[in-house]
Order: C-alpha cells, then structure tokens, then sequence
C-alpha cells in the first residue's frame, strides 16, 4: 500500500517499516528568500517536483539575528547568502545591547508570512518544520563562536542576560508558528560539538536554553528534529532532547548511523553528504548513498536527507537523480 507523506514519516519516526525510503532535500533560496511569497512559492515547488516527504522550511540563515540590530552585505545574484556586514557584539560589554525583540514582528514576521502563505497553497497536508536556532547559535551569529566564547570566559553573567533575552524571543516566534500550523521545528545548534566546549558548559550553555524553547512546543507538535552542526558533534550528550529525530553530518564528519544507533533510539535524518562535498560526487557515488542508506538498519528509522543543506547551485539533475533512486526503493 502506498503511503501519504505523513504517514511515512511517522512510521520512520517510530522505527518502523515504510513503503519506500522517506527523505527530503532543502537549500536556500539566497537574495528570493526574504519575500515572503516567493519563499513559499520557491518551497512548495521543490516538494512537488521532487515529491518530498516533508518541507523543512529555509528562511536565510542570518534571520534570527536581524532584529537585534545587525548589519547585512547583500551579494548579487541567487547563488552566495547574504553576511554579517561587521560583528554586532565586539567587546563584552555588548552584550548589554541584547535585549528581547517580538518573535512575531520584523523580520520573524516575514518568516511567519512565507509559512502562512506556504500553506494556503497546498493542496496537500504535508509535514513542515520550521527552523529555529538554538540561541547559542543565534548569539555566535552575532560575532564568531571564538568571540562569544572568550566573552564567556569574561563575564559569563552578562552573556547569560543575552542568551535569555534570544531564548524568550525564540520561544515566541516558535509559537506562533505552531500556531500557523508547524508541524515541529529542525532545531539547529552550530556550538554543540566538543572542540569548542566541554560537556558542563554544553550543559548549561546550551542544553539548558535549547530545551526551554523544546519544551515550550513539544505538546503541540510530533515532528522535532535536533541538528548538530560540526564535526565532533555531541550526539551522546544530546540524546535527552525531546525531539524525534537527530541530523548531522553522517557522512562527511561521523560518526556513522550504525555508530549513533549503539545509544539512541531516535530516528536518524541524513544519509548524503552536503553543501560542495556532494557537488563534487559522481552520480554513481549518489546513486550509492541512496541505496546504500534504504537498507542501513533494516530500512527502519531513517530519512535520507544532506548532512546539513544542499548548495543552491546544484544542478537540478542531481536532485532529480536522487528523487528517481528513491521512488526505485519502493518495496514490490
């Protein structure tokens, strides 16, 4: 029997067998992705064309840093997302500059407007996570990781205020997009991985922030995944997320599924590299990862998705290719 998209992913959520391998594929839409129309005519396109499982939806990956007053340099063309124009946060006293901004206004709400929109155009139900950022992320965003922990070091009380302040805006926006309808959120963390901080301080510098914001929606939503950026990512420490899913570069930096599979009883979303590391590949090595990971663990508990997000230039015949390799998992 075939399956909606939903009821696929649902069944690789609780470890269980599906009528074909589930997966998705998302990349941003640079210098179209601020116009909350052509974000969400850009993202249903790429789940039609491709018949993806589930839409996990690409604002540009500086939004939720914009209100607290930083400055973009904007590139030409639809290919380079736009850059910090110059660190916001340079000394440590400038952290005092942070203070809470709506999570519904500004430019939360161009991303809210892009998913109401999304789904008044969809003919069909089908998953959608919003991507959230964990704070500690968004405050990196705001300088370097290398800045904010040095910072840290200085007056970690001051930073505290800061990450507090991000977290209650997070936590807003991610309501109102339960609100509008989310089905979870892909909740990305750049700072969890070991060769920028010990266990203790992932503890009470991330974890703790991440699960405020986790716990907030976890009662109204079904599909969360936790996305660890890096490698050495701390996928151990981690497993006590209240999120359904975990993502990471499997690989290109490991560990391996089989590998993660020894301690988590998550299901795992990945399976093919990302970003330059997959344009370089053979389309033989793609057709490979493809096959490769609808038998890993029996088939069970799997969503093939990029380690992280796919280049915008990528050439559509190798998504095409990956969306043909899928359909041909599909169980007689």
């Amino acid at each position: 029997m075939t399956m909606t998209h939903r009821q696929r992913i649902e069944a690789a959520l609780s470890l269980s067998a599906t009528d074909r391998l589930p997966y998705s594929m998302w990349m941003h839409f640079p210098n179209r992705d601020r116009h909350p129309r052509r974000l969400a005519e850009l993202s249903l396109a790429n789940q039609k064309r491709y018949d993806l499982d589930f839409i996990k939806f690409m604002p540009y990956g500086l939004f939720s840093t914009a209100d607290f007053g930083i400055d973009l340099d904007v590139v030409p063309g639809f290919d380079c997302p736009p850059v910090l124009h110059t660190p916001l946060i340079k000394k440590v006293e400038d952290w005092d500059k942070i203070r809470f901004v709506s999570g519904t206004e500004g430019e939360y709400a161009i991303v809210l407007e892009a998913q109401r929109i999304l789904f008044s155009m969809m003919d069909e139900r089908v998953p959608f996570l919003q991507t959230l950022f964990s704070p500690m992320t968004t405050a990196a965003k705001l300088c370097s990781s290398d800045t904010l922990m040095k910072h840290i070091a200085q007056d970690p009380c001051r930073v505290r205020r800061a990450l507090e302040n991000i977290t209650a805006t997070t936590i807003q926006f991610a309501k109102a997009s339960v609100a509008l309808g989310a089905d979870g959120f892909f909740l990305a963390t750049q700072l969890s991985v070991s060769n920028i901080m010990d266990a203790p301080t992932h503890e009470s510098l991330v974890k703790k922030y991440d699960l405020q914001i986790l716990d907030a929606v976890k009662d109204s939503t079904w599909f969360n995944v936790l996305h660890v950026h890096g490698a050495n990512a701390m996928l151990r420490e981690s497993q006590d997320y209240p999120v359904q899913a975990m993502s990471w570069h499997d690989r290109d930096d490991g560990p391996s599924m089989d590998e993660v599979r020894g301690y988590s009883d998550k299901a795992f979303i990945g399976g093919m590299s990302w970003g330059e590391n997959w344009i370089g590949k053979t389309d033989e090595a793609v057709i490979e990862e493809v096959r490769e990971v609808a038998k890993r663990q029996g088939g069970k508990g799997i969503i093939l998705g990029p380690g992280c997000v796919i280049d915008p230039s990528t050439p559509e015949e190798r998504l095409a290719l990956v969306h043909k390799t899928v359909l041909e998992t599909a169980k007689g």
